[in-house]
């Protein structure tokens, strides 16, 4: 979320002037003093801010007495016309000892400040279903994608999802989503690019943390130490939009496996992993997998503009087909082999992407000189496990792709990731 290069704003004496003259807004520095009485100030300020298009009832009771506020704000849709790349980019400081607000909203053209792989997906954070988007605790920084079907125009080419990203420090997540959710909301309508009420996101009335950890007296706990027993809970463990990875009869890979997946119930993303030992205590499911065998997996994928994003993250990375060719030589225990494909769904253009992790623990291979070379047959049966996963994927009736209407699928390669 970090600013754009100058060179791209407009001076300062015009935007400041521009700015004055355009929403009549007053800049206002921090008291050093200390003193109090800035509350109707500040919560002023709140009201103006970002072009009136922060959720002020959901924001006025952090507002402090102590110190007045000073505010930081550009963006195209506060200066139509302006060479910015942001459509909103507004930061609201009540200095040290008091949590800011910073609030960027920007079309999915640019680079995401977040990650989009089934792995970014599945890391511990917070979620809210029905909503596109995540919160981290940790860093104070969340994220959300809404959709602006009639197009935002005034841009290089129209842009049907935006994504607006909140830094609260210490804020509750539910707060921090539901003034994403305000923000991305406003925007659409400032843009009139939404269609009809279904177009707006709902603020969330509750958020789920993906992963807590329990003491042994069930409460939630973030020490890991002693000798106290402690227990995490997973809501999107076995996950029933991931159930098609162990449905019995029709499972695409042997083993017993432990699946989870996203709990945004999302029209525009999905994502499942599934693995064959249990987290905790590291066992092995049973039976364990045969050499070569896969002992982890995932299913993920991203629609519409989100889609093309999620791609050109891997194709940045050379992790997208046909970026390199790489020998049937394996030098790394975490080597993984991808499939993608592309379909037409319920929102547009959609990528989807299977990754299979083989099981390399029991081969005695010196990855530093030679690594493991794969047979003929070795190299076939990974792509067969790769290719059954992939249709068990989309043909699945409680998968994501099945869920999304998805059609007109074509399979874009393969992708030996590994080194």
């Amino acid at each position: 979320m970090g600013r754009i290069p100058r060179k791209l704003r407009l001076p300062l004496a015009a935007a400041v002037t521009l700015g004055l003259l355009a929403a009549g807004l007053t800049l206002m520095s921090r008291d050093e003093d200390g003193e109090g009485g800035h509350l109707a100030a500040n919560r002023a300020q709140l009201k103006r801010a970002c072009g009136g298009l922060l959720p002020y009832d959901e924001l006025r009771d952090r507002a402090p007495d102590d110190v007045r506020g000073s505010l930081d704000q550009y963006g195209t849709l506060l200066q139509p016309g302006q060479e910015s790349r942001s459509l909103l980019n507004c930061t609201v400081d009540w200095g040290e000892g008091h949590s800011g607000l910073r609030v960027e909203a920007a079309t999915l053209v640019n680079e995401l400040p977040f990650g989009l792989s089934a792995e970014s997906l599945l890391a511990e954070a917070y979620e809210a279903p029905g909503i596109t988007g995540r919160y981290d605790d940790e860093s104070g920084r969340g994220w959300v994608v809404a959709e602006c079907p009639k197009g935002i125009t005034g841009r290089a080419r129209p842009v049907s999802q935006f994504y607006v990203t909140v830094a609260m420090g210490e804020a509750p997540a539910r707060t921090a989503f539901r003034v994403a959710v305000g923000v991305a909301n406003a925007v659409v309508q400032h843009a009139n690019c939404g269609t009809t009420s279904a177009t707006a996101l709902k603020p969330p009335a509750r958020v789920i943390d993906t992963y807590e950890v329990h003491d042994e007296d069930g409460d939630a706990t973030e020490d890991w130490t002693g000798d106290d027993p402690i227990s995490a809970d997973e809501p999107g463990r076995g996950a029933k939009k991931c159930a098609w990875i162990t449905a019995k009869g029709s499972a695409p890979l042997p083993g017993t496996w432990i699946t989870t997946g996203d709990l945004q119930n999302s029209r525009l993303l999905s994502a499942c992993q599934a693995q064959r030992w249990v987290e905790e205590t590291g066992e092995e499911t049973d039976p364990p997998p045969a050499d070569l065998e896969p002992e982890a997996l995932d299913a993920a994928s991203w629609s519409g503009e989100l889609g093309r994003s999620a791609y050109g993250e891997f194709e940045q990375s050379g992790e997208s087909p046909g970026s390199a060719d790489r020998p049937d030589t394996i030098n790394e225990t975490g080597a993984v082999l991808a499939l993608w494909a592309r379909s037409e769904c319920a929102t547009g253009t959609t990528f989807h992407r299977v990754s299979i992790r083989p099981n390399l623990d029991d081969y005695s291979v010196d990855f530093e000189y030679g690594g493991l070379e794969l047979t003929r047959s070795q190299r076939a049966e990974l792509s067969g496990n790769a290719r059954k996963l992939m249709t068990a994927y989309l043909n699945s009736p409680e998968a994501w792709p099945t869920q999304q209407r998805c059609h007109d699928t074509k399979l874009l390669g393969e992708v030996e990731e590994w080194k």
